[in-house]
């Protein structure tokens, strides 16, 4: 089965600390979304302030919604979230990837059956044996020379 959708886990997982897109993120979401692929975002607090800063990001425009924990009434690591945004993207669950840079998140969604794509460098051979698939960057999702 082709991959159908992707729900991404907090900025964490698309922007660096002072708010630049990751390495290679922009042509990996243009890539998705030239394939057709249905991209949701998770946050943990308010959605306003995370949907500008995709917007100044120049990345807000991949995604079809972005559901926030804290509006939901969730706990942030709520799988209920991950089910929610898969209904949302009217995607098969098991054709619908999550991507996050956070072990924990990491860990809630496997427990509950997710697929998962781990990013970004440094994390522990115990995180990455977890993760589907780990990436340090989306270089390597896309095949990008560095």
């Amino acid at each position: 089965m082709r991959l159908q959708g992707a729900v991404f886990d907090g900025t964490e997982a698309l922007l660096g600390t002072a708010g630049v897109p990751l390495p290679g993120v922009k042509e990996f979401l243009s890539l998705m979304k030239i394939e057709d692929v249905w991209m949701y975002l998770i946050c943990d607090g308010a959605a306003a302030p995370v949907r500008t800063a995709l917007e100044q990001s120049g990345l807000w425009n991949y995604f079809r919604g972005l559901l926030s924990a804290e509006e939901q009434g969730r706990a942030p690591l709520d799988p209920e979230l991950y089910e929610k945004a898969v209904r949302r993207l009217r995607t098969a669950r098991r054709a619908t990837v999550l991507f996050t840079a956070r072990e924990a998140a990491l860990r809630a969604a496997k427990a509950a059956g997710f697929q998962v794509v781990l990013v970004g460098p440094g994390h522990p051979a115990e995180a990455s044996a977890l993760a589907d698939v780990t990436v340090s960057d989306y270089r390597d999702m896309i095949r990008v020379e560095r």
